[in-house]
């Protein structure tokens, strides 16, 4: 009796939590549940750990003007607690975001910050680009490895990135950056005519040149851009003829994004090189109209029209010469008549 009794209690079933009243285990109610609290797992976890999104300010932008109270708000927890890394972080970047004249003191939060082991994005771009307007080049390059170590793909660092290096004459690099970027936007002509330039730094002459002929297929200035960079690597190269014909194909006007005087100044150049010096004369002019107070362009344009006005007697001369012998054959010729 009493071992009848012990086997009926061990096989009586465990009813399951998960079960419906008067009910056993519903198996498909438990991996729907089941899925669900993963779900809401992960989306809880998705909500914690996510990251602030990067303070992208554009230099003519106005601080927005609840950062006043932000600031307030994080520099009373700073006086809780000083070494509060959340804290600084987030007083460091408020303080980039109102602009050049706060950079002094976010500097100052990030970079404490960041000496007590803050890793967040956000101190490397902000850092990067106070350092980069502050004329610190080396440092603000260093920020941004930084921060595509976290980011490899984004383009405005990345672009950034290559023009320091580009402007600490890192050519190498910049080529590497740009090289990457236009992998990723092989259409974008500021990408294009940024590698060709690179390119042409780090004595790839012909790797540019190829750069610079897919820059023309752009189209407006930046095909004009291209123009006027082939030309001069024709000029460099001693393709007087060539350089002429791009620098004639870069056309009359302002080029934006180089000095006015450039264009006029390659044209004259290669066509004092062939003889031309009537354009040639006219080209120094242009150029001295676009920075009238270079002595060099002055010089040349004076030579230059000196040169033209030889020319042009040199000219009229053997055109009077031709005539007087033409009309003196046919004066012989009258005569055998």
């Amino acid at each position: 009796m009493t071992g009848r009794a012990i086997e009926e209690v061990r096989l009586k079933p465990v009813k399951s939590p998960w079960a419906f009243a008067g009910g056993g285990v519903n198996a498909r109610f438990v991996a729907v549940a089941a899925a669900a609290v993963v779900v809401l797992l992960f989306g809880v976890l998705a909500f914690m750990l996510r990251q602030k999104p990067l303070p992208r300010r554009r230099a003519d932008a106005s601080a927005p003007p609840q950062i006043a109270s932000q600031i307030s708000a994080a520099q009373e927890r700073l006086k809780e607690n000083p070494q509060d890394i959340a804290a600084l972080v987030e007083l460091g970047t408020l303080r980039f975001e109102q602009g050049r004249d706060s950079y002094v003191e976010a500097i100052g939060d990030l970079e404490e910050a960041r000496d007590l082991g803050a890793l967040d994005p956000r101190i490397f771009y902000c850092l990067g680009v106070m350092y980069q307007e502050e004329g610190l080049y080396p440092f603000a390059l260093t920020e941004y490895k930084r921060f595509l170590r976290h980011y490899p793909e984004d383009k405005e660092v990345r672009m950034l990135s290559a023009k320091l290096y580009y402007r600490l004459g890192l050519f190498g690099e910049a080529v590497g950056d740009y090289e990457r970027l236009k992998f990723q936007y092989p259409s974008d002509p500021l990408i294009e005519e940024n590698l060709g330039l690179s390119l042409w730094g780090a004595k790839l002459v012909d790797r540019a040149a190829g750069s610079f002929a897919q820059l023309k297929t752009a189209g407006g200035d930046y095909a004009r851009r291209a123009e006027f960079y082939l030309g001069q690597i024709a000029l460099e190269a001693g393709k007087f003829q060539e350089a002429y014909g791009h620098f004639v194909a870069v056309g009359a006007g302002p080029l934006p994004g180089l000095e006015p005087q450039r264009a006029p100044t390659g044209l004259a150049m290669a066509a004092q090189k062939l003889g031309k010096w009537e354009e040639a004369r006219s080209a120094w002019e242009d150029a001295l109209r676009a920075a009238p107070g270079d002595a060099k362009a002055a010089a040349a344009l004076k030579e230059a029209t000196r040169r033209a006005v030889a020319a042009r007697r040199a000219a009229a001369a053997a055109a009077e010469k031709a005539r007087k012998s033409a009309e003196k054959a046919a004066a012989a010729a009258a005569r055998k008549k």
